[in-house]
């Protein structure tokens, strides 16, 4: 409740404030009572609670750009719901700021010391709340740490305190890599995950949390194992049975794990009963009792100071409540108390729930956008069956087709809707993170499974929905032949190429099921490209170093349709608009798909293709002069060149949307008809652009930035984040292909660590 100032000292002052009793500390600083030094005052209600920065905290510049954010997100939030903030100064030696003083416990402490609310209570707590988090969002603020020791019980109500961590949506996180904000045991999933991910539905998952923990007297996420607690979250397992039924469905809804089928907080005061604000608060008589004795106390403080005399000396006047209710264990037993939760098997889990800690301790790169409506644009999916939820999105549904990268024929970079319709993630997703052998190449997602290929044909699949390892084959062979290859996946078979030939395996057992020979060991696969059930490969001479050679095999039955020889070495095949494109060095040859008849060669210095199939135009990449050539599909004759000093792209839509990122431009969008440009955001720099749904997206080592296709209208339509990446992860190696769909991204990075997360 409060505690004595160290005895023997003078008066202590911050700003025109004297404190009388410290209130509580927080990660960056100390909470006092306090009244104006110039009107000592007995009243509670005329007194204020001080922040102030911890004495062995260094004020640098950071800290100072932190505390004037928290600073402004208090003054834009107002409300009755909302401790309001009275003065404050972040240029002072040590920054400070005043909110009003609430004469009451903490939920947390209410809780602990007189059991769990009754149903009455909780609706109204809950409606208090919810109308207080509508009044955060509507100015465009998160809390970000919404949890019981936040929630003041005052005698007209609740009411929201520190927003210390909170954020306004278009400010940038200036969390150092290796932090996450917030409080496990109350916390999102995309919260635990990656700060960046939070949205407004995060502060109702927190919501939810809250009410369950003040209803049943314990947290639905509770557990010894913190690692145990981050597990649960991070899939939304909670334990409800100690919440009455009345309030169960509402705190089910609040913790549903997809964002977007959470209700918003203004539908959830209608979803708790609504109404004006009671006459009366419905608390129970133990918080009654403890309003009277934090009321009593803040007087008796207030009056040692009005008459002079020093508060140093009073007692501790009352239990200090530990910070996180989810860590105690010595909670009082109550009439409703829940049932003794089973211990679960971890057995093989335990290195899961291990690594989802790890993830959630580092802060890895999750990303997530809000749309208009604030849902979340890349929400986490719950089961195929799960109801729609209060907020009108349909349910999810299962992903029920192969979705492969590069956004698929063509090599376009563009994913389209796929990307962002959550009919395209796989069912039961939610973020995750594991390890696979170094060197891994682009990955392919089929409805359940995650195909990632590695050196010498090996081959590892991941569970779509959690990152578990289902099976894995090893590589064979070394070197020039042993490079990871695009993974063909059709149906329920992944073939996989290697240096023996091509070895198809189910994708849900990795079980061997046939194997293709490959063109013989004086060849080296250079590399394939899948298109209607046809793999298209290049290979190399291993012994001219000078000859190369392409074919096209039909999966079904592992017949050659064709074999074509090369005068020179070849790169990477892009299969499409019934044409095989085919870099020799740098010059671009055109082979046709049915017979593998040449049909053209290019003049123009050409490395990359990417094919944009419906005006039947080839961009071509990689050139010196740092332009994007575009080709005549049939002629390969140059027409016009986009940008300059390209460093990253082209990714092109159906309606012809070319994306790139120039070295001193930035992200620039071009017309490919014309080849006039669109529009462009300075200052954007990546190693990777895509298109997806309604979105551009720039993604490098150490950021990813979105923009609407439209282009921006203000400065603050580009959303970007700053991934954190676990520790020993060098941000050179962050960069690597993306595999887009319903919402979420997939990423194999080159030292082996396969990250999925949201799409921003």
């Amino acid at each position: 409740m409060l505690e004595a100032l160290p005895p023997g000292q003078p008066p202590r002052l911050t700003g025109p404030y004297r404190l009388l009793a410290r209130i509580g500390a927080g990660g960056m600083g100390e909470v006092h009572l306090a009244c104006r030094a110039d009107e000592p005052t007995a009243d509670p209600y005329r007194m204020v609670a001080v922040k102030t920065v911890r004495e062995d905290l260094e004020v640098d510049g950071d800290f100072r750009t932190r505390f004037r954010r928290e600073i402004a997100a208090a003054r834009t939030v107002d409300g009755p719901g909302v401790a309001r903030l009275v003065d404050a100064d972040a240029e002072a030696p040590s920054p400070w700021l005043a909110t009003e003083y609430v004469p009451g416990p903490s939920l947390a402490e209410a809780v602990v010391r007189s059991g769990a609310l009754p149903v009455a209570a909780v609706r109204a707590l809950g409606v208090g709340l919810a109308r207080a988090l509508a009044d955060v969002h509507r100015v465009k603020v998160l809390h970000r740490d919404l949890k019981p020791a936040n929630v003041l019980l005052g005698a007209a109500g609740p009411k929201l305190i520190d927003f210390g961590i909170a954020h306004a949506f278009e400010a940038t996180a200036l969390t150092s890599t290796g932090l996450v904000i917030g409080s496990p045991g109350f916390m999102s999933p995309e919260h635990l995950v990656g700060s960046r991910a939070v949205v407004p539905a995060s502060d109702v998952f927190c919501l939810g949390a809250v009410l369950a923990f003040a209803a049943s007297g314990q947290g639905p996420f509770h557990d010894e194992e913190m690692a145990a607690v981050i597990y649960r979250i991070t899939r939304a397992d909670a334990e409800l049975s100690g919440v009455p039924e009345e309030l169960r469905t509402v705190v089910e809804r609040c913790l549903r794990l997809d964002p977007a089928e959470r209700p918003s907080a203004e539908e959830l005061v209608g979803l708790l009963g609504g109404g004006g604000a009671p006459a009366a608060f419905p608390w129970p008589g133990g918080v009654l009792s403890l309003l009277a004795e934090h009321g009593e106390a803040a007087r008796q403080v207030g009056e040692a100071a009005a008459s002079g005399a020093g508060v140093a000396d009073l007692p501790t006047l009352g239990p200090v409540v530990p910070y996180s209710p989810t860590a105690m264990t010595d909670r009082p037993v109550t009439p409703a108390a829940a049932p003794t939760r089973s211990r679960r098997r971890w057995g093989a889990a335990v290195a899961g729930a291990v690594a989802v800690a790890v993830l959630a301790t580092v802060g890895v790169v999750l990303l997530n956008r809000a749309d208009g409506a604030g849902s979340s644009a890349g929400g986490v999916a719950g089961s195929p069956s799960t109801a729609p939820g209060t907020s009108g999105a349909p349910a999810p549904r299962t992903l029920s087709q192969v979705v492969l990268p590069y956004g698929g024929a063509g090599h376009t970079n563009d994913f389209g809707t796929a990307g962002t319709d959550r009919a395209y993630r796989p069912a039961e997703w939610s973020p995750w993170i594991t390890e696979v052998e170094p060197g891994s190449g682009t990955c392919a997602l089929s409805p359940k499974v995650l195909l990632c290929p590695g050196p010498g044909g090996a081959a590892t699949g991941l569970s779509a929905a959690d990152g578990k390892q289902l099976w894995k084959v090893p590589g064979r062979g070394e070197g020039l032949r042993s490079g990871a290859q695009y993974p063909a996946v059709v149906g329920d078979t992944a073939y996989v190429t290697g240096p023996d030939g091509v070895v198809a395996y189910g994708v849900l057992d990795g079980r061997e099921r046939n194997r293709i020979p490959g063109p013989g060991g004086d060849w080296a696969v250079k590399g394939t490209d899948l298109l209607d059930g046809v793999l298209y490969s290049t290979y190399v001479n291993v012994r001219d170093e000078r000859t190369g050679l392409v074919t096209a095999v039909r999966l079904g039955d592992g017949k050659e349709l064709w074999r074509t020889p090369l005068d020179a070495l070849p790169e990477q095949p892009v299969v499409a608009a019934g044409r095989v494109f085919v870099p020799l060095g740098v010059v671009p040859v055109a082979l046709d798909a049915r017979t593998g008849r040449e049909t053209a060669r290019g003049t123009e210095a050409c490395s990359v293709f990417t094919v944009h199939e419906k005006s039947g135009s080839v961009l071509c990449s990689g050139r010196q002069e740092g332009t994007v050539g575009v080709l005549d599909a049939t002629t390969l004759t140059m027409r016009r060149t986009l940008g300059s000093q390209v460093s990253a792209g082209p990714a092109v839509n159906a309606d012809g949307l070319v994306a790139v990122v120039e070295t001193d431009g930035g992200l620039v969008t071009y017309d490919l008809k014309s080849g006039r440009e669109r529009w462009r955001a300075s200052g954007h720099s990546g190693e990777r652009v895509y298109l997806a749904g309604d979105r551009v997206v720039v993604a490098g080592a150490t950021n990813v930035t979105s923009f609407p296709a439209s282009g921006p209208t203000a400065e603050d339509d580009g959303e970007a984040y700053e991934p954190n990446l676990p520790d020993g992860v060098p941000l050179q190696q962050a960069a690597g292909d993306v595999l887009a769909a319903g919402g979420a991204v997939f990423l194999a990075l080159p030292d082996g660590l396969v990250v999925s997360g949201y799409l921003p």
